[in-house]
């Protein structure tokens, strides 16, 4: 063989090496960074290119025709895909890849990638509501992690608010929506200890075991704290109020009245309320009541009674509230999913 044919030998089968793996790839500029685009944009051109097939022997229009009415394109969006099919092979994929271009770009104009969720202001109105009834709730179990489970729960059942399945399924959202439950249950547990603290009074030097000095009785104490004068973080949504409410202050009050300098005063109150709880397991129901009512009766001696207010008036008047209904079922294990119907009867009046 001579030198001539093997050159030519070896320049075909270059030749079929380049066909075969396409255009070679211009090296960089020296001094330029090389170009370095976005993994969602790499994954997208390879994605098209992998995909990429050639269409059938049957004429471009008519296919073009068929896919626009599988797709029931409009006329323009027919007319374009029209236009494309008449393209050279290389020229359709680039056309393809150009438009998926720019729809991501518009999707990241509607929505960025990296935007920051935002909680919709019905749900910010629905959590302060519910984070508020959870803690002047009676039958609440706990103050603490189980009050944020509750409502987190509540919410769930109510997607209409905002905390819709695509949210709880979204990490981040999810997240952001349990961060602001939680910082609105700080910021109502701190003012009503603070309320609380406040109604203490002082201890009589006189008579150390009866009615303390300046102290606040318990029915001014929770119509304070329900109505929320003087504090808008504290605000109420037409609470009624109980004598189960009134007995679940007084004990809130012994607690804080006995808990030791320094010391972790909701911990403690969810301990105390695990301790009553494990102690009237299995017993009647009334056997706790009696055990609350105690505690009230206690509470009259040492802050006083309100000489204008009655526990035995307490009890008339309007009815529970819906979101007082709906959080003393939820601590009670019952929580419904809304339907469209009761969804739109829910204000935030509740």
């Amino acid at each position: 063989m001579s030198p001539t044919s093997s050159e030519e030998g070896g320049d075909e089968r270059s030749s079929s090496r380049t066909a075969s793996e396409g255009p070679p790839t211009p090296p960089a500029e020296q001094g330029s960074p090389a170009a370095s685009p976005s993994q969602a944009t790499q994954a997208l051109v390879s994605a098209i290119v992998v995909g990429f097939k050639r269409p059938h022997n049957d004429d471009a229009a008519e296919a073009s025709g068929r896919i626009a009415r599988k797709l029931k394109l409009d006329s323009k969006d027919s007319e374009l895909l029209a236009y494309a099919s008449k393209m050279p092979l290389q020229e359709q994929l680039l056309f393809n890849i150009g438009l998926s271009l720019k729809t991501m770009t518009k999707a990241n104009q509607i929505q960025p990638i990296d935007a920051k969720f935002v909680v919709p202001e019905k749900l910010k109105r629905k959590i302060d509501i519910y984070v508020y009834n959870a803690l002047v709730c009676p039958q609440a179990t706990g103050y603490l992690e189980e009050g944020n489970r509750i409502v987190l729960e509540i919410l769930v059942s109510h997607p209409s608010w905002g905390l819709t399945p695509e949210v709880k399924d979204n990490p981040d959202h999810y997240q952001a929506v349990c961060t602001r439950v939680s910082n609105c249950f700080n910021d109502k547990r701190r003012h009503l200890k603070a309320a609380i603290n406040k109604s203490l009074g002082t201890v009589n030097p006189e008579n150390p075991e009866g009615h303390r000095l300046g102290a606040t009785d318990i029915i001014t104490l929770v119509t304070n704290a329900t109505k929320a004068r003087g504090s808008a973080s504290m605000k109420s949504y037409s609470v009624k109020i109980t004598v189960q409410m009134i007995a679940r202050f007084a004990f809130l009050r012994r607690v804080l009245l006995e808990l030791p300098k320094n010391g972790d005063y909701w911990k403690a109150v969810d301990k105390e309320l695990l301790g009553i709880r494990e102690q009237f397991n299995g017993r009647p129901k009334q056997a706790m009541s009696s055990f609350f009512k105690g505690i009230l009766d206690d509470d009259l001696v040492v802050f006083g009674n309100n000489k204008t207010a009655h526990l035995d008036d307490i009890e008339g008047g309007a009815a529970l509230t819906n979101a007082q209904t709906e959080v003393a079922d939820a601590m009670a294990g019952i929580v419904t999913v809304a339907s469209s119907t009761n969804e739109s009867e829910t204000t935030d009046s509740d």
